[in-house]
């Protein structure tokens, strides 16, 4: 597969890692969740991750953030072009 490579209009990142955001949970990690007060940065995630129950993938394909209108058009482009690195048929 052709690797996608941005426009020339916003830098290249440095190749580091990013977190997605993105979190896969036992529903019983719900009842580390005191209320509305909690921070998950603080209490549970720490927890979780001293208790050896926090995981990471490393996902080494095609990943492009859609937060804004650039994204989602940027992404519609690529979709339009037929060169869309997720496009599967």
């Amino acid at each position: 597969m052709r690797q996608w490579k941005p426009s020339s209009r916003k830098p290249a990142g440095d190749g580091g890692t990013i977190n997605g955001g993105f979190f896969v949970l036992s529903p019983r990690v719900l009842e580390r969740i005191e209320g509305d007060a909690t921070t998950w940065e603080a209490e549970p995630l720490q927890s979780l991750a001293h208790e050896g129950e926090l995981m990471a993938y490393d996902h080494k394909g095609f990943w492009q953030a859609m937060d804004t209108l650039r994204d989602r058009d940027l992404l519609e482009r690529l979709w339009a072009s037929g060169r869309a690195p997720w496009r599967r048929w």
